[in-house]
């Protein structure tokens, strides 16, 4: 009887730190005031990968990529290790009595969006680009462009 007790406990615990179905990371890029690729892309945690080009991008539309089963894991593993949910969750105009992490701020850039869905917590970063000078800022550009290349999203978006 422990026995089967230990192997239902067992069974439970390694379910519930599984991806499941409703597990997604989100990667968005917005519109400027200019010629700025804007497009999302949706790599949930079964592998598959959907892109949608809305406007300045190599394909405008929405594709379904290859699926890439490995590939929600890996994501989830850089986020961790560059500590994503350490940065603050909002990096640009803030509300009107908050206090904005930037110490410049310049206008007419796009933002960059990262939502990951994972294990019943949900965690997204709001990065508009003419937010200048914050606590890790190189790092998160650095995040952003790892997350672009893991993804493979050179020949949807262009350079």
């Amino acid at each position: 009887m422990k026995t089967l007790i230990a192997t239902f406990l067992l069974l439970v615990t390694s379910t519930t730190t599984q991806a499941n179905s409703t597990d997604v990371f989100t990667f968005t890029k917005t519109h400027c005031f200019g010629t700025c690729p804007a497009f999302e892309v949706n790599v949930f945690a079964d592998g598959v990968i959907s892109f949608h080009g809305q406007a300045y991008t190599q394909k405008e539309g929405v594709y379904r990529l290859p699926n890439n089963p490995e590939l929600f894991n890996r994501i989830v593993q850089q986020l961790d290790e560059h500590s994503f949910t350490q940065f603050l969750d909002h990096y640009g105009w803030g509300e009107d009595e908050e206090e904005s992490p930037c110490k410049e701020l310049w206008t007419d850039a796009s933002s960059t969006v990262i939502t990951l869905q994972f294990a019943n917590t949900k965690k997204t970063v709001y990065h508009y680009h003419g937010c200048i000078g914050f606590e890790r800022e190189d790092e998160l550009f650095l995040l952003e462009k790892l997350l672009f290349e893991m993804i493979g999203l050179k020949d949807y978006v262009g350079t």
